[in-house]
């Protein structure tokens, strides 16, 4: 990872509880899972200031990939998140997209490889009602806070794993990453 990048991720972390980031553990994790699956297409649901977006990015920026990032805050988050990417110099690796993310799932591409739900607790059963069609055999879907939101996330853990179609694992990050794989 270059210094810039590096150096932007450090000034970021300072503000994480303001901006709800996810830990640099979480973000290391992902910039790793990316690289070593060769990850081309990732949808991100709550962008926030770009942070975990940014790990992303750069993972997917080596593997010739592109992340797709919702955001609905328009005065602060959204052009916060537009700043950063661009001194990360990712921006040419980076769809943003501002809108509530139910309805502004771009229609293209068709699949997502992973999907990473990281926005409002009592939407994430209407997320996953519009991702599972965008996923295919090998998509993973990582929903973020399952440990911290145990309560708000119990009906989509319940139902996530009620679908044959996926096998769900949790991983005790400091918030909890509900991992599920797509394996039909």
């Amino acid at each position: 990872m270059n210094k810039n990048i590096t150096s932007l991720l450090s000034s970021l972390e300072k503000t994480r509880e303001e901006y709800w980031n996810i830990s640099r553990l979480s973000g290391e994790f992902l910039n790793l899972l990316i690289k070593n699956l060769k990850i081309k297409t990732v949808l991100e649901i709550g962008t926030s200031n770009g942070y975990s977006g940014i790990w992303m990015a750069e993972a997917l920026a080596k593997n010739k990939g592109h992340l797709y990032t919702i955001e609905s805050n328009l005065k602060k988050r959204f052009p916060l998140a537009t700043a950063n990417f661009k001194t990360a110099g990712l921006t040419k690796t980076i769809t943003q997209i501002l809108g509530h993310a139910p309805e502004a799932i771009p229609k293209t591409p068709k699949f997502f490889d992973l999907i990473f739900l990281d926005a409002t607790k009592y939407e994430h059963l209407l997320y996953l009602e519009k991702i599972v069609p965008r996923t295919k055999k090998g998509s993973i879907i990582i929903a973020d806070n399952i440990l911290t939101h145990k309560k708000e996330l119990s009906s989509y853990v319940k139902k996530v794993q009620s679908i044959k179609a996926f096998e769900s694992s949790l991983l005790h990050t400091d918030t909890g990453f509900l991992i599920s794989v797509r394996v039909s």
